[in-house]
């Protein structure tokens, strides 16, 4: 029986879980695509096999660590020389100390999902990480006072360590234009599903929309239009793969008033209609 891990579950951390990696275990069936309401992190200590996230497929290797943002949808095929940690926290968690989730976007780890989510290591970062890690399980599974504040502190230096390691947190001072970028991402994935204007954006990042579609298309080579689309076509897709709503209730979730004009914009992208691509999910599932 397939089972999503949840953090509420007796015995575990509200706002924060750590656990080994082991083949030979699992919370849930980790071969079957899902997705998750909290940010998470695998770390390699050995192992291969194949982490497809949103639809791209990377390879699982040693020394390397994959960071997964809530509602991304992923799964995960390990062989069984698998070895490591799996980490799972609660944007709650950074509450402790009031801090805001603004340190989630500064550490560039979680990131949007068009972006490369896996860094590989070098073995002196390997072993600084690993001895981290070890020291936050430990304290996992100890019941000292203070717990909370324990685990933030070590989980706010593994992945500011990361994000060193990964060329983030060079410059506290980030450039406008990646600011404007960082914003903009965020913005886009809180309102993929209501189709609104690329006005909107520029006007909530008080910047102009030519501005706007030049920085974009610096950064990414297409415009702001096409970056949205993606994003929209992304979503759809998630939906259609985890809920059995009809076309017709997708395309009002994603803020479509017409479902022919969402089947035709789905197909437009993706050279299926809606309702093609469920049965090639489901025929791929089933296979």
């Amino acid at each position: 029986m397939k089972q999503k891990f949840d953090l509420k579950k007796p015995g575990s951390n509200w706002f924060f879980n750590i656990r080994k990696i082991n083949t030979s275990y699992q919370d849930y069936d980790e071969t079957f695509p899902h997705q998750h309401n909290f940010y998470q992190f695998l770390f390699f200590e050995s192992g291969s096999g194949k982490h497809t996230i949103d639809g791209k497929e990377y390879e699982v290797k040693s020394k390397t660590i994959h960071f997964i943002s809530p509602n991304h949808i992923h799964h995960l095929k390990l062989k069984p020389n698998a070895k490591g940690f799996v980490c799972m926290f609660k944007e709650e968690l950074f509450f402790v100390h009031n801090e805001s989730s603004k340190f989630i976007e500064d550490i560039e780890l979680f990131s949007n999902w068009n972006e490369n989510p896996i860094i590989d290591l070098l073995d002196e970062d390997f072993k600084e990480l690993t001895a981290l890690l070890l020291s936050i399980n430990k304290d996992f599974l100890g019941e000292k006072m203070k717990k909370n504040e324990i685990l933030l502190m070590g989980l706010k230096m593994f992945l500011m360590k990361a994000s060193r390691i990964n060329g983030g947190l060079g410059n506290v001072n980030l450039d406008k234009k990646k600011r404007i970028i960082t914003r903009f991402l965020n913005m886009v994935d809180q309102n993929c599903n209501k189709n609104i204007p690329v006005s909107y954006y520029s006007k909530e990042l008080n910047i102009t929309s030519t501005y706007l579609n030049r920085v974009v298309n610096d950064v990414y080579d297409k415009s702001v239009s096409d970056f949205i689309n993606e994003r929209i076509i992304l979503e759809a897709k998630r939906i259609i793969r985890l809920s059995s709503k009809s076309i017709k209730e997708i395309s009002f979730e994603l803020g479509f008033e017409d479902p022919s004009y969402f089947a035709r914009f789905f197909k437009k992208h993706v050279a299926l209609t809606p309702g093609q691509y469920r049965k090639k999910i489901a025929t791929h599932i089933e296979s």
